[in-house]
């Protein structure tokens, strides 16, 4: 008796596209969207003053995979989360941009832009350690002006890194984004924060 073996060629997933450019404060944003929302994404880049990429080599395709997923509102607009400044220079060398600064006109400030809780810091960098390096803390209780920790911004926005600036009462701190030392200080309990590799922090630059 001999036992056939049905193979199957993997079906090709049709090509997507990718949502980017930044808000009124140059802060990144990207996403990317299914073929079958092509239609209703690029009205809502249109909308929103975003430049689209459509998905139609690999480098697209492996920077689409490593995007968070947008979604499009009744309104026609769309939700563009913050991404990496070097993911935002990659896709801009990818489409073939210059790097504009375009203004997000609706940028799903509504569903988790970070949330501001005092004034800009742009000049607060020197909270760090030794040598302007970041502290790095070894566990939760460890956390202490000067640190680089994971923060997250929103609600389906992720987490980024942030640097202590203040401690405040009740086991609280508030901190500045590193990628964005412009923004106004954010606020978050020590129970909120994401603790990063000790290597990761060493490495780490302001602003990097």
């Amino acid at each position: 008796m001999t036992l056939e073996t049905a193979t199957s060629t993997p079906t090709a997933v049709p090509p997507g596209l990718i949502l980017f450019g930044r808000d009124e404060r140059h802060r990144p944003h990207a996403s990317r969207f299914a073929a079958g929302e092509k239609a209703e994404a690029e009205r809502a880049a249109d909308l929103m003053g975003m430049h689209v990429l459509e998905i139609s080599n690999d480098t697209h395709h492996s920077l689409a995979a490593g995007l968070p997923l947008g979604r499009l509102f009744g309104s026609g607009k769309a939700f563009v989360p913050f991404v990496k400044a070097e993911v935002f220079d990659q896709l801009v060398a990818a489409a073939g941009l210059p790097d504009i600064a375009v203004p997000v006109r609706a940028s799903a400030k509504a569903t988790g832009a970070p949330p501001a809780s005092g004034g800009g810091a742009s000049g607060a960098a020197g909270a760090g350690g030794p040598g302007g390096r970041f502290k790095a803390p070894a566990d939760w209780p460890d956390i202490e002006r000067g640190c680089l920790v994971l923060a997250c911004a929103g609600p389906s926005e992720g987490w980024f890194e942030a640097i202590i600036m203040y401690t405040k009462a009740d086991d609280a701190f508030e901190l500045q984004w590193r990628d964005w030392p412009d923004d106004p200080l954010i606020t978050r309990h020590r129970s909120e924060l994401g603790l990063l590799p000790p290597v990761a922090v060493q490495g780490a630059k302001p602003g990097a």
